[in-house]
């Protein structure tokens, strides 16, 4: 794409953005149009206050100058009204502060950040496996506090910004309009100007924003691998990727707001032109006599308050770059493709019959993984999938439970179609102990009840019991209501092993999957779960994923895959027995204890 196109293309979803936020503003624009009608009465009463103060001053003036006496009660109204106006100012401007800070918090981040969240869960597994947590957390946190600032700003932008400006520009016409052409012949310049430069700095903020979730995701990184980083003496090796990633973060951030900045030292130098045209040609007119000394103090004050609109409208531009860079990375993660679910009233009779048809899967397009695969698990039967490291075994699991969808091909479930089967429906039929455990934050109890809805204290205990984890509960100070911390650290590989299949236990399903499920438990405890794992299985259709092939001996069918083919199919003394690639793997694992 050559770099035309590709600019072409960067601002056509930056509009497309910027709809989309305009848009997602509808909930809360009753809140807005009642910000800024208060803005209005605010921008007025800052537009009257100069004038007032014109009148005073040329009260005073004609006092010093002339003699002229000065009416006690009318100056002393007009010092009242004077006070009243810029009271009213700023009680719309804190009125105007506090409300949008409440609704914009509660009513647009927290429900961006939301949909956000209700977004990952219907996300596909394919996203979560490509996409690093810490750039998801930098889209939901950073990237949603950009637009949520910029829509707390936008009224100051257009109301105090814009209104003020047209404001301001009418009374000094009215007032003058020679000397007000000569003050508002720089606004379009300095306008185009800052527009201009800000423009540049949009794809600094995009590249910022990018390193800036890559560093969220190192840290997620670091933090969730913090022993392994310690063990290998990678600290130096982190830092410098954190100082690379922040640099360069760093290095877009200064060239964007370098840029964008630009624009209000712009402002400034038209203003102090302005300054210079009120001085030069409002002293010949006071001179002359076609303007009071009043209305030159009043001028000057304008022009003054000229240079708020209008570094407002500058800012603005600059803002709305890098708010843009942000939506678009908002708005890519709401967008993503989301899991298809299908429509049906069919549901699997129960029965626990999974059957494999022609089944052909790559996670990679042009790499095939899963080729012509088939497969049939009658109800009831143990089914050991067994093969070398990258052969297919655990991609079995995920077709299964359609964490992915098949490419070609069919999985049977009691003779329905899995996809046509709602996930819900679906993975109802299973219950799993994956090789990565996962715990959350929270009681053991809670942890083992995970796996059934409204689960009694007693079935709770129960399933404990069957994975034989009760001995170890017994013997923590709080039992049961033991907390297991954010990263489950206190509690042994082994121990969380032992909670998943407690829990697995708990869940009852027709149809289990045991992924490595005893992968980190000593053998004297692995042969007491193999014993409960066999009462679970018994009457159930069973998958069996092992490295350890002690633990399926007694399959009814053991499935040897290697490149996602089964080159190998049998009970274990048939398989023996043809002195092929599933007697080599045995072999090596125990020939030296027979």
């Amino acid at each position: 794409m050559t770099k035309h196109k590709a600019d072409k293309a960067a601002r056509k979803k930056a509009m497309n953005s910027l709809k989309r936020l305009l848009k997602d503003t509808k909930p809360i624009s009753g809140w807005l149009l009642f910000v800024a009608l208060i803005s209005v009465v605010g921008v007025a009463m800052t537009l009257i206050g100069p004038e007032i103060l014109g009148t005073l001053t040329d009260n005073i003036y004609s006092f010093w100058a002339n003699g002229t006496s000065i009416q006690d009660d009318a100056f002393i109204r007009l010092c009242v009204i004077l006070a009243f106006v810029y009271l009213v100012a700023g009680i719309c401007s804190m009125s105007e502060m506090l409300i949008m800070n409440n609704v914009v918090s509660r009513h647009f981040t927290a429900a961006m950040r939301i949909r956000m969240s209700a977004k990952i869960i219907k996300l596909p597994i394919r996203y979560v496996d490509s996409t690093p947590s810490g750039e998801v957390i930098s889209r939901m946190t950073d990237d949603v506090s950009v637009l949520g600032n910029t829509v707390h700003s936008f009224l100051n932008i257009i109301i105090e910004g814009g209104i003020k400006l047209i404001g301001i520009i009418v009374i000094i016409f009215i007032m003058q309009p020679l000397l007000a052409a000569s003050i508002v012949i720089i606004v379009p310049l300095s306008m185009v100007l800052s527009a201009s430069i800000a423009s540049r700095s949009m794809s600094h903020f995009m590249r910022s924003r990018e390193a800036n979730g890559k560093v969220y995701a190192l840290t997620e990184e670091d933090y969730t691998g913090f022993d392994t980083v310690k063990a290998f003496n990678l600290e130096n090796s982190q830092e410098e990727r954190h100082a690379k990633l922040c640099d360069e973060r760093r290095s877009e951030l200064e060239k964007g707001y370098y840029l964008s900045g630009l624009a209000q030292p712009v402002v400034g130098f038209t203003n102090n032109l302005s300054y210079i045209a009120i001085c030069i040609i409002g002293g010949i007119f006071a001179i002359n006599g076609t303007i009071s000394v009043g209305e030159v103090v009043a001028f000057v004050l304008y022009a003054k308050l000229l240079a708020g609109p209008l570094e407002s409208v500058s800012n603005g531009f600059a803002m709305l770059q890098n708010t843009l860079a942000s939506a678009g990375r908002v708005y890519d993660m709401l967008d993503t493709e989301e899991l298809h679910e299908s429509v049906t009233e069919q549901k699997p009779s129960g029965e626990g019959h999974v059957v494999f048809e022609h089944v052909n899967f790559s996670y990679v397009k042009d790499k095939p993984l899963i080729q012509d695969l088939n497969i049939n698990a009658k109800p009831g039967q143990k089914v050991a999938i067994v093969g070398p490291t990258g052969g297919g075994k655990t991609t079995i699991v995920n077709l299964l439970m359609r964490f992915y969808d098949v490419d070609s091909g069919r999985i049977l479930v009691d003779g329905v179609d899995s996809a046509h089967l709602s996930r819900e429906d679906l993975r109802n039929v299973f219950s799993m102990v994956l090789q990565d455990t996962w715990l959350f934050s929270g009681t053991i109890y809670e942890n083992i009840a995970y796996g059934k809805d409204g689960a009694t204290r007693e079935e709770v205990m129960e399933a404990a019991r069957q994975a034989h984890i009760d001995y170890f509960v017994d013997t923590l100070p709080d039992g049961y209501d033991t907390v297991i911390n954010e990263e489950s650290t206190n509690i042994s590989g082994g121990q969380k092993q032992l909670l998943t299949i407690a829990r697995a236990y708990l869940a009852n399903r027709r149809v289990l999957i045991l992924d490595e499920a005893t992968s980190n438990v000593d053998t004297r405890t692995e042969i007491l779960i193999q014993n409960t794992m066999d009462e679970l299985m018994h009457g159930r259709t069973s998958f069996v994923i092992a490295h350890r092939l002690s633990t399926i001996v007694d399959a009814d069918i053991i499935l040897v895959v290697d490149n996602g083919r089964i080159v190998e199919q049998g009970t274990h003394k048939e398989l023996l027995k043809k002195n092929g690639f599933y007697a080599e793997i045995y072999n090596s694992q125990y020939s030296l204890l027979h």
